[in-house]
């Protein structure tokens, strides 16, 4: 039986270039942040819930994949929530917009409103309580509605994954242009919430990729 959403075991890399199917209209890419957040200050999170490679190769690797498909994965008009570090913002723009993303330069934040965050250097500098994701489009793709640019939830809403983002707070952006006619693409889905999130505005198909089968 199909599932109500489709979660595929399967790495983006590979799967990305031999699809061949229908091209999706808005991606939610958050991919590792290339920062090493398994060895920064995160409490409990790594032991509870597992690490990843959060390297910078595997960051600019997967930038590298979603360019090489945006032919024949993302359609000629397409809205893109795409999550990312402050330490690679202007790379990160730059390479967007020279795979024909038009980028808003003002960032999507999410603000974790019980003060939880990656501690970098504890003697040196703050908590980092605010998370960010460029909202790009192709093709002049008109927005459902308007939302704000900054929304507050809990950073500990948590279950799976130690950096899982919150439904109620992707379900705030996703309003802006998710509808029935959305057809949606998370390459890194780890817990799905975007795809939920999706499915809860009625989205017309959905889509997850994780190449961690647990």
């Amino acid at each position: 039986e199909t599932p109500r959403i489709p979660l595929i075991h399967a790495d983006f890399h590979e799967w990305a270039a031999g699809y061949s199917g229908v091209k999706f209209n808005l991606l939610h890419c958050d991919f590792p942040y290339g920062i090493k957040a398994d060895g920064q200050q995160q409490g409990n999170n790594v032991t509870t819930y597992g690490g990843y490679a959060d390297g910078p190769d595997v960051y600019f690797n997967l930038l590298d994949t979603l360019e090489m498909s945006m032919s024949n994965v993302v359609a000629d008009a397409a809205h893109l929530i795409f999550w990312f570090s402050m330490d690679y913002y202007e790379m990160t723009k730059e390479r967007l917009t020279l795979m024909g993303w038009k980028v808003n330069p003002f960032p999507l934040i999410w603000n974790k409103s019980d003060n939880t965050g990656l501690l970098p250097d504890p003697q040196r500098g703050p908590r980092r309580v605010y998370e960010t994701a460029f909202f790009a489009s192709r093709g002049d793709r008109l927005v459902v509605q308007p939302v704000s640019n900054i929304v507050s939830h809990p950073g500990k809403d948590k279950s799976i994954h130690m950096s899982e983002k919150p439904v109620p707070m992707l379900r705030h952006f996703f309003r802006m242009v998710c509808d029935s006619n959305s057809v949606v693409l998370d390459p890194t889905a780890g817990s799905a919430n975007a795809l939920k999130a999706a499915e809860g505005l009625n989205a017309n198909f959905v889509l997850g990729l994780e190449k961690e089968k647990e």
